[in-house]
């Protein structure tokens, strides 16, 4: 990524008024910091070369001391708006992620995996704080303050000035150079932990089948080696911050070190006033100062910036038309369909139809493709080959040409491992219905045979918790009471009676088939022969079929 990316203001707002505002507080700080070296070297002057004594000074010791507090506090502002303007920009750009990341379907997390999207949205963006906070502000800094005191030099004493106009091109040479191997570094170690985060989420989601087959050691030595490289890889990145760290110090004091030289021979000889010269010598490490301090800065940004290359691959994706909204659906037919993932075996869907009034149980092994459907039904997941019709008042259209918010406006989905927010459980109800009452919402539960009464604190108990309160089974009702709830014409059910007893089941089934009668069409995906018995038609995919 490059040192100020424009897409940034593209996919931020935040980013345009916070730039403005770094550009005005840097001019302002390079006429402050001119001034400064002006005050304080006039106190100088009169002091040692005209012999005032101190009282005669106190009016030029107290605009030297105003300038002082105006410097620091113009850093501070500088700090809170950094501060500020860095928050709400991470928000933006992890809302404007997370919204491409849903209209893009299940694409980007097939592409990084699960828990390398979850890293991305949470640490990779989180770790652009110090990019935003830190390097943006310093790197304005470093254009406007060194341009200013530069010319200042300059137009005080032409030779200085080229001096400075000479060796300043040292640091960020120097920097360029050394922040390659930084950034290679950086994305090295940022590849390693979206492995290291995958990894580990599936091990916990394989952890109760490894410990049967007794195979949880082995994990956990693979899981230590991938550790092991990620702390060398985060080590080379601290070793090349601290060397480059050291180089450019060197840089930049060798250069005001000639510059200082320089001065003092021509204060010896004559050919300059004592005035300029400690006036030049006072302003020169603002020169270079501001543009070692980006170098520094780049450095503890470097995680956040191996970052940004994700970010807008995601955001950049082209955003699909709009669609025919359709407020209705009465069938839906699909061809062969033909899916494939990174690394797995293409999967073969047989084609099918679904109808209003029906129940249809989709069934067969594991990883045959049957929530593969449901994925592509719900537009996660786009076919390779292979065409869905949805059949509506407004006639029929491929899905591809259907609106996607229109469309899942149509449909209640309950996963195969349901998620909830930070909650009560009838605040998560109403979600799918708003403005439902209790007596509604306990009604949905008593219908998929959870007795509020069994929960710990009814209805009002918090779900999305660390610590959840509830069954797996209970769990699952809450996420098919909510499904229902909706009231959509298409109901898709990932195993809502997996670890669920067999009388919960038989309830769960009459349920389905009382709303099937009410005209809803319902996908059901299910290993549980009491519930496919249920079911008004059946299709089988892969080995079973």
């Amino acid at each position: 990524m490059k040192a100020f990316d424009p897409r940034l203001l593209r996919y931020s707002r935040s980013s345009r008024g916070f730039i403005f505002a770094l550009v005005s507080i840097s001019a302002i700080g390079a006429c402050f910091t001119i001034a400064q070296a002006f005050l304080l070297v006039d106190l100088i002057c009169k002091f040692f070369q005209h012999k005032r004594t101190f009282d005669s000074l106190r009016s030029e010791v107290v605009q030297l001391g105003l300038v002082f507090l105006a410097r620091a506090l113009l850093a501070y502002i500088n700090d809170r708006i950094a501060a500020n303007a860095s928050s709400k920009m991470r928000n933006e750009l992890r809302r404007k992620i997370l919204e491409k990341t849903i209209e893009n379907g299940g694409s980007d997390s097939n592409e990084l995996g699960t828990a390398g999207l979850a890293v991305l949205v949470t640490k990779g963006i989180n770790n652009l704080d110090g990019y935003f906070a830190k390097f943006l502000p310093q790197l304005f800094i470093a254009v406007i303050v060194p341009a200013m005191v530069g010319a200042t030099i300059l137009l005080r004493d032409w030779k200085s000035g080229l001096i400075i106009l000479l060796t300043i091109p040292l640091i960020p040479i120097f920097g360029i150079l050394i922040g390659r191997f930084t950034a290679s570094a950086a994305d090295k170690k940022w590849q390693t932990l979206g492995l290291l985060s995958g990894y580990f989420l599936d091990l916990l989601s394989g952890l109760t089948t490894l410990r049967v087959y007794g195979r949880e050691k082995l994990q956990s030595k693979k899981l230590h080696e991938v550790g092991e490289k990620y702390r060398r890889e985060t080590m080379q990145v601290l070793r090349i911050s601290f060397l480059s760290s050291l180089a450019l110090e060197l840089v930049a004091t060798l250069s005001v070190a000639l510059l200082a030289v320089t001065i003092g021979l021509r204060l010896v000889n004559g050919s300059i006033p004592l005035s300029v010269g400690l006036f030049i010598l006072v302003l020169a490490p603002e020169v270079y100062w501001p543009i070692r301090q980006v170098s520094a800065y780049f450095h503890a940004a470097a995680d956040g910036v191996a970052a940004f290359n994700q970010l807008f691959a995601i955001l950049e994706k082209p955003t699909p038309a709009p669609g025919i909204a359709i407020s209705d659906v009465t069938r839906i037919a699909w061809t062969q369909l033909t899916i494939s993932y990174p690394d797995r075996s293409v999967i073969i869907i047989p084609a099918g139809e679904l109808q209003a009034g029906e129940v249809h149980a989709l069934v067969g092994p594991s990883g045959a493709g049957k929530s593969t459907l449901a994925a592509v039904l719900l537009g996660f997941i786009h076919p390779r080959h292979g065409e869905i019709t949805i059949t509506s008042s407004a006639g029929s259209q491929d899905l591809s040409e259907v609106s996607r918010s229109a469309w899942r406006a149509l449909v209640a989905w309950q996963p195969q491992e349901p998620k909830f927010p930070l909650g009560s459980v009838a605040t998560i109800l109403r979600h799918a219905k708003p403005g439902a009452s209790d007596l509604e919402l306990i009604e949905m539960l008593l219908s998929v045979d959870l007795d509020p009464i069994d929960l710990p604190q009814g209805i009002a108990t918090e779900l999305g918790t660390i610590a959840q309160k509830l069954s797996i089974g209970q769990l699952r009702k809450v996420a098919l009471a909510r499904a229902l709830l909706k009231e959509t014409p298409l109901i898709i059910l990932d195993e809502p009676t997996a670890s669920v007893d067999d009388i919960s089941e038989s309830t769960i089934a009459k349920v389905l088939n009382r709303q099937a009668a009410r005209g809803a069409m319902i996908l059901l995906i299910s290993h549980r022969e009491l519930l496919i018995g249920a079911a008004t038609k059946v299709t089988r995919v892969g080995a079973s079929q």
